[in-house]
């Protein structure tokens, strides 16, 4: 059980606000459980910043604090550790409404070479799916930003070392109440470019400056916030740190615009702590007590989605996707080619195979040159026609054009089938991200290869982590990825399962929804005897069972990653999306 933290842990302190038990207990509220992994050497001075801050809310707050197994903190009593704080190990079946991790002072360190790297990436991978929000602070947030988007800091010559002023660049949950300007106190050697920050779309700059970097960074949903600058701090605390360093022998300046006419010897200036109360208590209220369900456990976690060719066959389809997609919010899709529209109809990747086929045999057959250039072309014309009537149907933008224009150009100029045939996948997966508003990442950024043409799976999860994150609305291709030279590399057909199965699970995801035209798995052939019944339930080794004797419902490669990392399958209809479906899992089934 954590320990509770009570008003006798600290000095008396006059900002910081203690509830009594007995009101508390008749308060009709649930609190909010917070933990705070507190990475900070000096661990009661940082405990009392934050109480102070997260104190000025009407919000009941049960706090867990958390120290590292992999590193020891040598500056705080052992028996105050022991007393106050629990091991992540402790705790890591649990959810909280919210999480804060401090910073640390060694950002001067690679991540990698700090001693306790990979128990934190364990944390962040935690906190995904076990909590609602997440505050990082200082060199946390740099740290996270690394981990979860791949956005590295950045060495500056010169100790940030100063109270900024920054401008209000962005009006959400987090600034509401803000002025137009504000300041923090600063104090690191690293930053993170705003530059870095703008370029990728899920995430949201609050505040910034080219000379101190990103200030306040929340990804698109809030469920990550990631604060570099020091609002937690007291007035006095850059003063201490500055007589510190100047104690010890240190080069070190006077912190700007802190003391009166940047004399150490004046009276300190101040000037944030209004806005420290006000960000906290929006993160508190706007991005945590608004949004996490009152039933702790209901805390979402992830969802990948893949839709097959019949998902995604023609507009009227993307008009279902979309709305399963805004009814289950699910972050990363899989698109595949689209399918038969009908019983006569043909699927774009068989077309798009029959035109590889037919550039290939052109360069070998001069005789048959003019002829196959034709049929080419004649294909290539309904490929570009199919796409065309989704964008018209769609009511896309220009751009959409533009992208089926220059996609059916690199057609006309490949000689590679695999390239070639992979264009249907990439293209819808293309149109689908223009219509969902989500962000397109191409197949060939997560799906690795190696030399001799085999999936690489560790790479590929690698690569999943750090290019996909959590809240970020995401489309991706099925079917194909690279390998280390750069080149197209085909999943057998079918290959989208593949793709989907990879992503759920890297991603560690709860459910793996599998969109087609059927019911789930079919106990026969619909097209022998449509009165053909779907299973409830199968166990993953049925299911292998049934695609190996031929079914074509699921791929049987993409079986195995579902098995490893124990993420349920669910086999559903996009015609019939409230239709259970099959689902598929680590159980025997309960009928035959």
């Amino acid at each position: 059980m954590a320990p509770i933290i009570e008003k006798s842990f600290l000095e008396p302190n006059r900002d910081t606000f203690w509830m009594t038990k007995r009101r508390a207990k008749h308060q009709d509220i649930r609190p909010l459980k917070i933990a705070i992994l507190n990475l900070m050497p000096n661990k009661l001075e940082t405990e009392e910043q934050l109480f102070r801050v997260l104190s000025n809310t009407p919000l009941q707050i049960e706090i867990d604090l958390i120290r590292t197994e992999s590193y020891q903190s040598k500056h705080t009593p052992p028996e105050i550790l022991q007393q106050r704080y629990r091991y992540f190990s402790e705790l890591k079946d649990e959810k909280f409404d919210a999480f804060i991790i401090t910073g640390s002072p060694i950002e001067r360190m690679d991540f990698e070479e700090v001693a306790y790297w990979q128990e934190l990436t364990q944390i962040f991978d935690y906190v995904r799916e076990h909590v609602y929000s997440t505050l990082f602070l200082c060199w946390s947030a740099q740290a996270a930003l690394y981990y979860y988007y791949g956005i590295r800091k950045q060495l500056v010559e010169d100790k940030i070392f100063r109270v900024e002023r920054f401008k209000t660049l962005y009006d959400g949950p987090l600034s509401r109440g803000f002025d137009s300007s504000f300041v923090v106190p600063q104090s690191r050697y690293t930053l993170v470019k705003t530059d870095d920050i703008d370029r990728h779309p899920g995430l949201i700059l609050y505040a910034g400056s080219d000379e101190s970097g990103a200030q306040i960074v929340a990804s698109d949903d809030h469920r990550f916030v990631f604060k570099a600058g020091h609002l937690e701090y007291d007035e006095t605390t850059l003063d201490k740190e500055y007589r510190r360093d100047k104690a010890k022998g240190l080069p070190t300046e006077p912190p700007e615009n802190y003391y009166e006419n940047d004399d150490p010897t004046g009276e300190i200036l101040g000037g944030w702590r209004a806005t420290a109360n006000l960000f906290f208590s929006n993160w508190l209220n706007y991005c945590v007590y608004q949004q996490t369900p009152y039933e702790i456990e209901s805390i979402p976690k992830k969802v990948v989605a893949k839709f097959g060719g019949t998902s995604l066959s023609e507009a009227a389809q993307f008009s279902k996707v979309k709305d399963i997609v805004q009814s289950s919010k699910q972050a990363v899709i899989v698109a595949s080619a689209p399918g038969k529209r009908h019983a006569h109809d043909r699927k774009i990747t068989d077309q798009l195979i029959d035109y590889s086929n037919i550039k290939r045999e052109i360069a070998g057959l001069s005789k048959r040159i003019a002829q196959l250039k034709l049929l080419g072309q004649e294909n290539l014309e309904r490929f570009k026609d199919r796409f065309w009537e989704i964008a018209d149907h769609l009511a896309l933008d220009g751009s959409a054009g533009e992208e089926i224009e220059a996609v059916s150009q690199s057609l006309e100029a490949s000689e590679d089938r695999s390239f070639i045939v992979s264009r249907g996948e990439y293209l819808n997966a293309k149109l689908l991200a223009k219509y969902l508003d989500y962000q397109f990442v191409d197949a060939t950024e997560l799906i690795q290869f190696d030399a001799s043409g085999n999936l690489d799976p560790h790479s590929t999860k690698e690569q999943i982590r750090q290019k996909l994150s959590p809240g970020q609305g995401v489309v991706v291709p099925g079917f194909y990825g690279r390998n280390p030279y750069g080149h197209i590399k085909l999943l057998d057909r079918g290959g989208s399962d593949i793709t989907g199965s990879l992503i759920a699970s890297a991603l560690g995801s709860e459910v793996y929804e599998n969109w087609t035209d059927v019911n789930g798995v079919l106990s026969e052939d619909p097209a022998i005897n449509p009165q053909a019944k779907s299973y409830d339930f199968l166990s993953y080794e049925q299911l292998l069972e049934i695609t190996k004797a031929g079914a074509r419902v699921y791929h049987p490669e993409a079986i195995k990653p579902l098995v490893d990392s124990g993420v349920l399958l669910e086999i559903k209809n996009t015609n019939q999306p409230l239709v259970a479906g099959t689902k598929v899992g680590h159980y025997e089934p309960t009928n035959d």
